[in-house]
Formats: C-alpha cells, structure tokens, sequence
C-alpha cells in the first residue's frame, strides 16, 4: 500500500494508529450491548504497514511523536516509534475516560476493566530546547464521545508543552486550527 504524506517537515507528529486487533480483544465504544466489530468504525492498518510508513521523511531533526494505544498494543506500539525514528522516553498522557456525567467508563477486556488510553511519548534529535513549560499533567479525565475521538485538550497540551512548532495529526478525523491534519476521515 502505497501512502502519500504531506511533503512538509514536522517537529510534532501526534498519531493515533488504526491499529489491528486481530484476536485481541477490542473495545465497544458504542451504547447498547452489541458488540460492533472495529471495521464498522474505521479501516485497520497491520503493524507492518505502520511501519512501513516513511515518517522519518517528514520529521525535523528535532521531533516529537505523540502515539495513541491500547494496552493491548504496547509492544507493536514501541516498535512503530522505532521504525518512524523516535526512541520511547515515556507516557505523555493516560486518559480516564468518563461519561457525559463524569463517571468512570468501564469497557470489558480480556483481564481487567479497561477504563484508560495511553499516549507514548518518543522523541528525536534534542527535543528539550523546545519544551516550553513543566507543568503538564499526565492525567487526562475527559469525556469519551464518538469511537476513537480523543480529547481536544491533549492537543493543547501538546501546544503548551511545546509551543507554535510545526506539527501534523496523523489519522485525524476532524481538523484542528494551528495543526496539519492527514487521515481518511479528513476532508
């Protein structure tokens, strides 16, 4: 599969993979009981594909990666920073997904309740130069919307932390003012 990318440089790459599950189990972020498959939501890609894919040739040399998983996707997840260029340094964000009346969302996986959604953090080059502030929370308690929808408020923080640095949304389903956006469900 052949991918086109913008022809641009970015210091931020934010991502949220369409990740595979395969036999994992996925979770159904709908209402109701049935459980819908992951294709009536999105297209997946396989961890070769996310891989294969040329980040490296659209980062500065200085660059961070703000990657969005599962836990049941840690592992793929760490190699497809590696092959985009970036060398894992830690969790930026764990999202507590809460419902419109702030409780917890729980959803049933394969050995606890999965109730968080990780965002890795790896970086390039010297990133530090451009940290902006200290004072960014890890924790994100935001509410869980439409399937896969992450919350608007981590791309501010992402702004904080780093300032007006070029920057692109990998996977995007809306787009946001100040970023680049690429995905499908783009128009």
């Amino acid at each position: 599969m052949m991918i086109k990318l913008p022809n641009k440089k970015y210091n931020i790459i934010y991502a949220d993979p369409p990740w595979h599950y395969g036999s994992k189990s996925a979770v159904n972020n709908t209402t109701g009981s049935a459980i819908k498959p992951l294709s009536d939501h999105y297209s997946t890609m396989s961890l070769q594909e996310l891989k294969n894919m040329p980040i490296k040739n659209m980062t500065k040399d200085d660059a961070a990666c703000f990657m969005w998983v599962t836990d049941s996707h840690i592992d793929e997840a760490l190699e497809v920073l590696l092959s985009w260029g970036f060398a894992y340094k830690t969790i930026a964000f764990n999202w507590v997904k809460t419902t419109s009346k702030g409780k917890t969302v729980a959803n049933l996986g394969a050995w606890t309740m999965k109730n968080y959604e990780l965002c890795l953090f790896g970086t390039k080059g010297s990133m530090l130069k451009h940290k902006q502030v200290n004072n960014i929370y890890q924790k994100v308690a935001a509410e869980r919307t439409k399937h896969s929808k992450k919350p608007n408020e981590v791309r501010q923080r992402i702004e904080k932390l780093f300032g007006d640095l070029p920057r692109i949304e990998l996977f995007a389903r809306e787009t946001a003012e100040g970023w680049d956006s690429w995905g499908n469900e783009v128009d």
